[in-house]
């Protein structure tokens, strides 16, 4: 299974997939703890790796500093394991 997969399959499908899917502009709003930074990430890369956007034309937004950091090391956690994976991140 590759890292895209393996980060796929962690989400839940019924609630967090079809926000990382939707094809339009979207807000994530949820409680605490369920999950809305991952979401956030994980829709960063599936715009990046399966609509091929270029990551200057994606904005995410969050209420804090320390949100805006979390989100920005998953994402480049969930990058770097693509690109290990499978090249697509050179």
């Amino acid at each position: 299974m590759s890292a895209w997969e393996h980060i796929i399959r962690g989400l839940d499908p019924d609630r967090q997939l079809p926000a990382v899917r939707e094809t339009r502009s979207a807000v994530v709003s949820a409680g605490a703890g369920s999950g809305k930074t991952r979401v956030l990430a994980v829709r960063y890369l599936h715009l990046v790796k399966e609509r091929g956007i270029p990551p200057e034309r994606i904005l995410c937004l969050t209420f804090t500093k320390k949100a805006a950091a979390e989100m920005s090391e998953r994402i480049r956690g969930m990058l770097a394991e693509c690109a290990a994976d499978d090249g697509d991140f050179a």
